[in-house]
């Protein structure tokens, strides 16, 4: 008898595939699915010459678990005293990254202790998620987010409360009423996951007033936040607003970030970012053996030479050219049967189908046409799957322009057939 693995797989494994989505139908011309840099814009030949003078300069201990000294005299390794890089990440590159935080952002006080560094920002929210959620404990979340985030929540046995969301980002007046709710409903409240700076998938920014409001019933409640920064950096129009982290004056917040969407996604190098002893949770769940020291030592030298700040600006501007492209061929080509807001950064922007548009219709007609996006339901929890419909995302940061202006050419198509 044919043996079945899944009869002994966990109870996380049983509860669902992995998070990917499935391949399209129709093969995908136009690709506004993945929320992915520009190649165009990866700094290939700086970060491959940065790794060879790392090799250059450290030899093999470049490639050591740790961070390994030399004696020069003796020509021997310096053994450290701590394994604490196995958890934090490389002790040069997390310097760095706390005094990058502190002047872009304002946040003071960071400090290496303060920063871990891990698989991209998703590693970050997972390990935060993992150190702090236990089963049962009430979190709160955006309408619509993250889906790994949910996710990780759901693993964890969280109960999830969606807060609703508007163009100022998370209504903190709904929050506060999810919190009493979950609280009559015996459920601790424990932590809040929010995208507050171009929130994805809507590109909405919570306002300062609001981020106010949330460090104070943070504090009120006796919450974690967990502020998902991954976007913050990309700001094409409009005026900054203040970090969570930089705002936080009790400890409370959590932010995870990454050089994958900045920089370029195969890194695979993020961080989360607070106190050290609201790192401490995270560290003691890692066991992962931490990041490579390699590519550590090639982005402490980036940063030190300030060449991150100089990247961001640089592909800002690119970013901004595809936004305002997209913004005025959805104009042309899908009005009036679409609305949308045109996001203040970001790499993607939020389309609302009009009433009278079959949802359904228009996703088959665009995938026929070879239009590939992002449907609603995908950033909505399990049992809040149909409040997504009628709504995607739509992703303009990797395709080239020509493929941007011939692909939403075939969306407006795809839209009008399904209006009828």
């Amino acid at each position: 008898m044919p043996f079945d693995p899944t009869t002994l797989a966990s109870d996380i494994a049983r509860s669902g595939p992995p998070l990917f989505y499935p391949d399209p139908p129709a093969p995908v011309t136009f690709n506004f699915d993945q929320n992915l840099p520009d190649e165009a814009t990866f700094p290939l030949d700086e970060i491959v010459a940065l790794h060879q003078e790392v090799v250059r300069r450290d030899g093999g201990r470049a490639l050591e678990y740790i961070s390994f000294g030399w004696d020069p005299d003796r020509e021997s390794i310096l053994y450290l005293s701590t394994y604490i890089e196995l958890v934090l990440g490389n002790t040069e590159l997390r310097q760095e990254v706390a005094r990058w935080l502190g002047s872009r952002q304002g946040a003071a006080g960071l400090e290496a202790d303060g920063v871990i560094l891990t698989s991209g920002s998703v590693g970050a929210v997972g390990l935060g998620v993992n150190a702090y959620v236990e089963p049962g404990d009430a979190v709160f979340v955006e309408a619509n987010t993250f889906p790994y985030a949910l996710r990780y929540i759901d693993m964890r046995g969280g109960a999830v409360h969606p807060v609703a969301l508007d163009d100022d980002g998370m209504d903190v007046d709904d929050l506060e009423r999810a919190i009493v709710e979950a609280k009559a409903a015996g459920q601790r409240p424990k932590m809040v996951y929010i995208i507050a700076t171009f929130q994805m998938p809507t590109g909405a920014c919570t306002s300062l007033e609001r981020r106010r409001r949330l460090l104070e019933l943070a504090d009120e409640h006796d919450l974690i936040v967990l502020e998902d920064n991954v976007y913050g950096d990309l700001r094409y129009s409009g005026d900054p607003i203040p970090t969570l982290l930089s705002l936080d004056r009790a400890g409370r917040v959590l932010q995870a970030h990454s050089f994958s969407k900045v920089v370029m996604p195969g890194l695979r190098l993020g961080w989360m970012a607070g106190t050290p002893a609201a790192i401490a949770p995270l560290a003691a769940v890692r066991q992962d053996l931490g990041v490579s020291q390699w590519t550590s030592r090639a982005m402490t030298l980036y940063l030190q030479r300030g060449r991150l700040d100089a990247h961001i600006e640089e592909v800002k501007d690119h970013y901004r050219s595809k936004r305002d492209l997209v913004a005025d061929l959805l104009r042309e080509h899908c009005e009036p049967y679409v609305s949308f807001r045109v996001p203040d950064g970001g790499y993607f922007m939020w389309v609302n189908l009009a009433d009278g548009v079959d949802w359904e219709k228009a996703q088959t007609y665009a995938m026929e046409n070879g239009v590939a996006f992002r449907p609603g339901e995908r950033f909505m929890g399990p049992d809040r799957k149909e409040t997504g419909k009628g709504h995607f995302r739509l992703a303009f940061s990797h395709p080239k322009e020509e493929e941007l202006t011939r692909g939403i050419v075939a969306l407006g198509d795809a839209i009008r057939r399904a209006a009828g």
